[in-house]
């Protein structure tokens, strides 16, 4: 390039010779032409990225950082200066400051990709934004799902704590907070202040209906009634407040029996104690004109319901459901489905090998991942959030979906029909599965096996089932993850606690007035009826260590293909296990979890591989 006025023409070809030499992992000489690039024209943000993706993918975040920071500078309209500089701030652990620059990300473009970085972030970070703007974003974020509801539930929970007006506002400010109504209406409250604030404001809306109400507060009645519905009805009540309830909800049957006007703030505010269904002559509400926040609450309450009730009579049925243990776990969840989800992220369908190498980026597939359609099986498939994600992840697949519960297959029948997918349902018990001499190229099955009476053997059911070179996602309870629940269950057991709704309600006002159980409070499933009898009171669960898990997968045969886990548990695992091959050493990661034992507090969530024929 000559001296003088950069030459943009002789830069650009600069640009992509040094591309070519960095794709082909000849950094050096691509290193040189960026600085080459950026000695002619140092503001120049390409070559600012190049040379900070070169630092990144070298390890050195800090270059990489200093060298999106300046390309962001010089040009603050340049997108992937900034989704870079967020991406190596989150590889850091930066959390706040890779908000920062999703959010500058999103300003520039607002696109599906970038809207779902961003709320993963903010899924995480530790000091939130107090503007208006971030607020708005949140908002948006879970009323159009831009990731799972329920992860930005957290995140949620504390904005709407964080303002200083909430203890005192009225009726009518809470209807007007865009922040907690999209909260109420599509994800769990998941926080005990903000839980034991909504359950005094229910109370106050009894006080409200016997007084017919106010116009104003109906939005804020109604997506509090639609909260409680999602989370089964967990929050507590006095005798006397559920005596005043059931008291206004016969007075509202009475009066829709007898034609009379209904008053939509007491319809709201009974369907905060208990389902619309449960009132007798509700099905006449439907031909009634009603104000948009109760038209939208009956849809919840009644017409759901009535659609599931007709889907669970249809669902074909693979196999029996005849052991023990197989039918007290059917009958959990046909008792208490869950969860009772609303939105669903978009997705990108991408061929199986492209998405198993965004999972596991440095990972080289051997031998490489065949192309084309395949068949896929989620194996306890719940109310269909797993399989609906796979559905629109993944491209060119058949996904058949099984479960012992048809309370819970319904559901996941009515949202897949709503967001106009194909997922074949059926119900069936995965220990019976090998009678169907079926196969398939994918099986998943996470969170399942554990609630089995021999969970290897129903392993070892499905992976006769996958194919040769085939993929299996598994999710298994660690027992150290759990280990908190153990002096909970001892107590629950201690005082007698049933695995009832009333049960359930009253041991969970015990532990989170107690104090006792500070990590216990949070657990979000702890936050609805049916997540907390799935946590505390199940009939059947197996916990493991990670040396059992290597046992089991030598033992079917399998190989490992690696953990997820976030990108900073797996920065802070190879900064301690730096070798080559550490990320699939399945003792590193025992060591790994001994030094760090809320590592996989959730579960152990991996994928392997059936060796090719």
């Amino acid at each position: 390039m000559k001296r003088g006025a950069p030459d943009e023409q002789a830069i650009r070809r600069a640009l992509q010779e040094g591309m070519a030499h960095h794709d082909a992992g000849r950094l050096a000489e691509a290193e040189s032409i960026y600085r080459r690039v950026l000695a002619e024209a140092p503001r120049r943000p390409d070559a600012l990225v190049l040379l900070g993706a070169l630092a990144y993918g070298r390890g050195n975040l800090e270059s990489a950082v200093a060298a999106y920071r300046q390309a962001a500078a010089h040009a603050p309209d340049f997108l992937p200066a900034w989704v870079n500089l967020a991406n190596a701030l989150e590889e850091q652990g930066r959390l706040d400051e890779a908000l920062a620059a999703h959010r500058a990300a999103l300003a520039i473009e607002d696109g599906p990709e970038l809207r779902a970085r961003f709320a993963r972030c903010a899924a995480h970070a530790v000091r939130l934004p107090a503007d208006a703007a971030f607020r708005g974003l949140v908002t948006r974020a879970l009323a159009e799902a831009w990731i799972r509801p329920s992860e930005l539930a957290l995140t949620a929970c504390r904005l709407v704590r964080a303002d200083p007006a909430l203890p005192a506002a009225s009726g009518a400010a809470l209807s007007g907070n865009a922040l907690l109504l999209a909260l109420l209406e599509n994800a769990q409250v998941c926080e005990p202040e903000l839980e034991r604030f909504l359950t005094r404001a229910r109370a106050g809306l009894l006080d409200g209906a016997e007084d017919a109400g106010s116009a104003a507060t109906l939005p804020f009645a109604a997506a509090l009634a639609r909260q409680c519905f999602l989370n089964d009805y967990v929050f507590s009540a006095s005798p006397e407040e559920l005596a005043r309830a059931a008291k206004l909800r016969e007075a509202l049957d009475a009066r829709i029996a007898g034609g009379a006007d209904v008053s939509a703030f007491a319809l709201a505010a009974v369907a905060t104690y208990f389902p619309l269904a449960s009132v007798p002559s509700a099905d006449r509400l439907a031909h009634r004109e009603w104000p948009e926040p109760v038209a939208r609450l009956l849809v919840q309450h009644l017409e759901h319901p009535r659609v599931e009730r007709a889907l669970r009579e249809a669902i074909p049925a693979w196999t029996a459901v005849a052991q023990d243990v197989s039918r007290r776990v059917q009958r959990q969840y046909e008792e208490s489905p869950y969860p009772r989800w609303v939105g669903s992220p978009p997705g990108e369908a991408l061929p199986l090998a492209a998405y198993l190498q965004r999972l596991f980026p440095d990972t080289a597939f051997d031998p490489p991942i065949a192309a084309g359609a395949i068949e896929v099986l989620v194996a306890g498939c719940g109310t269909g959030q797993e399989p609906v994600a796979l559905a629109r992840d993944l491209a060119h697949a058949r996904i058949h979906a099984v479960d012992l519960s048809r309370v819970s297959l319904a559901y996941a029948m009515r949202k897949t029909r709503e967001l106009g997918l194909a997922i074949d349902y059926a119900q069936a018990d995965i220990v019976e599965l090998a009678s169907l001499g079926r196969s398939f190229d994918v099986i998943s099955s996470a969170g399942v096996l554990h609630h089995l009476a021999d969970p290897q053997a129903g392993w070892r059911t499905l992976a006769g089932m996958l194919r040769p070179g085939g993929f299996m996602r598994i999710g298994l309870y660690s027992e150290l993850g759990r280990r908190d629940l153990a002096p909970v269950r001892a107590l629950i057991a201690e005082r007698g606690y049933e695995p009832t709704p009333e049960g359930i309600r009253a041991c969970r006002r015990e532990l989170l007035d107690s104090g006792r159980f500070p990590r216990l409070a949070a657990l979000r499933d702890l936050y609805g009826l049916n997540e907390c009898r799935d946590l505390l009171f199940h009939v059947e669960e197996h916990r493991y260590d990670l040396p059992q898990v290597a046992r089991m997968v030598d033992t079917l045969g399998l190989r490992l293909v690696g953990l997820l886990v976030p990108p900073a548990v797996r920065r802070r695992f190879r900064a301690r296990f730096p070798e080559a091959g550490s990320d699939t050493d399945l003792a590193r990661w025992h060591a790994f979890e001994q030094e760090h034992p809320d590592t996989f507090s959730g579960m152990y969530l991996f994928w392997v591989r059936k060796p090719a024929a």
